[in-house]
């Protein structure tokens, strides 16, 4: 049992890196790959933003319940439509308008039809509304401007709502980092998942160390919000490509920095008061008996 759950959860975490690492990457591939069409390199990295909300839309990649179909449909029609806007002479503001626009509509139509089927694992969450207001956003800034840079700088106000929206849940019941780290912490077991709530109610120090987690990443989203800002604009307009590489490094080593800080002290002192919680339990006893 030790090994199996140990598999997962390296599975889980190397997930999560590799879901980082596309977020990261996109933009910069497909603003490179689309460079023979000619398109400006404006629409290309819109496009590029595109495909990151489509993925968006289909949910928590590490959470095994990812909508692929809803994914690929969220990626590939707005694509289309600033693509098909372009083609026709739009210009390129109208054309990024128009993708963003049918982006929106494809979040408020799945948020209503799962609203409306009243499906438990699909319900309106804190995700989805984050991806809702990061798309309303860019509808609005990209009606501002078509600059290369400006649509670079832009992912910084994305970064930033997410920065506030994972804030604004430190004090919440559901801090954004209970949520996403119970099912690695509970290992797939529901015994340890049980222990985990009882933690969670009974033991303020197991709430404080999920709500400095959570609130350290909403600091490092903030902070990469405005590093990503000053990066990009200090290159010229026309090293686009260089700028997109370069301004990722702010939230890689800042996550990393984040990521090392979790790992070496909160993590390690939230397990120890979840074991502790479970062997209170006579079912934790057997759990772990067993697990020997």
């Amino acid at each position: 049992m030790p090994e199996i759950s140990a598999r997962r959860k390296a599975v889980y975490v190397a997930v999560m890196f590799a879901n980082v690492a596309v977020d990261l990457l996109v933009p910069t591939l497909v603003l490179v790959a689309l460079a023979p069409t000619g398109m400006p390199a404006a629409v290309r990295l819109a496009i590029g933003g595109t495909l990151l909300t489509g993925k968006a839309i289909g949910g928590r990649v590490e959470s095994g319940e990812f909508r692929w179909r809803l994914a690929v449909v969220a990626a590939l029609v707005p694509t289309a439509a600033i693509a098909g806007c372009y083609v026709a002479g739009l210009g390129n503001i109208a054309s990024m308008v128009a993708g963003a626009i049918v982006s929106g509509v494809i979040v408020v139509a799945d948020l209503l039809r799962t609203r409306s089927r009243g499906k438990a694992g699909h319900r309106i969450d804190g995700f989805a509304v984050l991806v809702l207001i990061e798309v309303t956003a860019s509808v609005v800034l990209t009606s501002i401007s078509g600059d290369a840079r400006f649509v670079l700088a832009r992912t910084s106000f994305y970064v930033a709502i997410a920065g506030v929206v994972v804030l604004a849940t430190t004090w919440t019941e559901r801090p954004w980092m209970r949520v996403a780290l119970k099912p690695v912490a509970s290992k797939g077991d529901p015994v340890r998942a049980e222990a985990f709530e009882r933690a969670w109610r009974n033991s303020r120090r197991f709430r404080m160390l999920y709500r400095a987690m959570t609130a350290g990443l909403g600091a490092v989203l903030l902070a990469d919000a405005v590093l990503r800002v000053v990066v990009v604009y200090s290159y010229p307009a026309g090293a686009v490509v260089k700028s997109s590489l370069t301004s990722q490094l702010p939230l890689l080593v800042l996550i990393g920095l984040w990521f090392v800080a979790g790992r070496g002290l909160a993590v390690p002192r939230a397990e120890r008061l979840l074991d502790a919680e479970l062997s209170n339990s006579p079912a934790g006893a057997v759990s772990e008996a067993a697990s020997r």
